[in-house]
């Protein structure tokens, strides 16, 4: 509670002091403050929308399903490991991505990592996002975050889209061999080029607006020639982005054909370019939320209290 109405604030206190006394229980003070309200802050300089929950552990085995949800290494891992954490915020954006913010009294610092994805299953091949550390000052903490932990994430996500649809596209090649795609198309390999033209778009326009890499000739010419099969649709552009809306052998001859070059470019672009050049082509393939099933073996992020 903001202590801007004094006595709104007093009243608050008498009202906890007697509660104590009736239930026989210590109220402690302490310097340290509200993690809600240093989330909220931080939460006002980050790119987005982002809603703030705070979660209390009232007993120590409680803060280990935030552990268990964590796709983080680094700080935040071993104070949770080893340290009694008695609360923390956790933030999600509008775009999905969930954060989670603890305070460690020792160092006086914050300690912040992201939760797993719930939209898809995790590529153990690749490295999750290690968290940071951030001091108390809200702006700068947000930079930090902005700049280091979501573009991070955002790039891990990303590398993760680009391997199931090339995971997806090596199994339809060794599947269904030249003369045995039916029309309609088998069900499984419909399914798996749906979701190709639901992403490829969005790749494709990113990397074609994106300065930051250097495509010799032929990428462009390729660019261009998977832009007219499976672009956006714009301005004069009727038939463009239609190959999801009406598969035809033809485009998913070519998705089988040529995919794999899309998928390599789009992971060399993400390579080479900047942080920001990562976020915005995840930006841009998360829109449809469109990912391949999890195979039975894989198992989703565990669910937390």
């Amino acid at each position: 509670m903001p202590l801007i109405d004094a006595d709104r604030a007093r009243r608050a206190l008498a009202a906890l002091g007697e509660t104590s006394r009736a239930c026989q229980s210590t109220v402690t003070t302490t310097d340290q403050r509200y993690i809600g309200d240093f989330a909220r802050e931080v939460s006002e300089h980050l790119p987005g929308q982002w809603n703030i929950r705070v979660e209390n552990y009232a007993l120590p085995v409680w803060q280990g399903d935030l552990t268990a949800g964590l796709w983080a290494t680094g700080p935040i891992l071993r104070h949770l490991q080893h340290s009694r954490v008695p609360s923390a915020a956790i933030l999600q954006s509008d775009a999905g991505a969930e954060l989670a913010i603890v305070y460690n009294p020792f160092s006086r610092v914050y300690h912040v990592g992201m939760l797993a994805p719930k939209d898809m299953y995790l590529d153990e091949t690749v490295t999750p996002p290690p968290s940071i550390s951030v001091h108390p000052a809200a702006v700068p903490a947000a930079r930090k975050i902005t700049s280091s932990l979501l573009a991070d994430y955002h790039r891990v996500v990303f590398e993760m889209q680009l391997n199931h649809l090339g995971d997806e596209l090596a199994w339809a090649q060794e599947e269904f061999e030249p003369g045995t795609v039916q029309d309609p198309p088998q069900q499984d390999l419909g399914k798996a080029f749906d979701r190709f033209t639901a992403i490829a778009p969005h790749i494709i326009a990113s990397l074609r607006a994106n300065d930051a890499h250097a495509f010799d000739t032929y990428e462009k010419a390729f660019l261009e020639r998977m832009d007219a099969a499976f672009g956006l649709p714009g301005p004069g552009r009727e038939d463009a982005g239609t190959a999801g809306e009406n598969p035809s052998l033809d485009l998913l001859a070519l998705w089988m054909a040529e995919g794999e070059g899309l998928v390599g470019l789009a992971r060399a672009a993400a390579r080479t370019g900047p942080a920001q050049t990562a976020l915005g082509l995840v930006r841009a393939a998360e829109a449809p939320r469109a990912l391949p099933s999890p195979p039975t073996q894989a198992g989703t992020a565990p669910s937390r209290r």
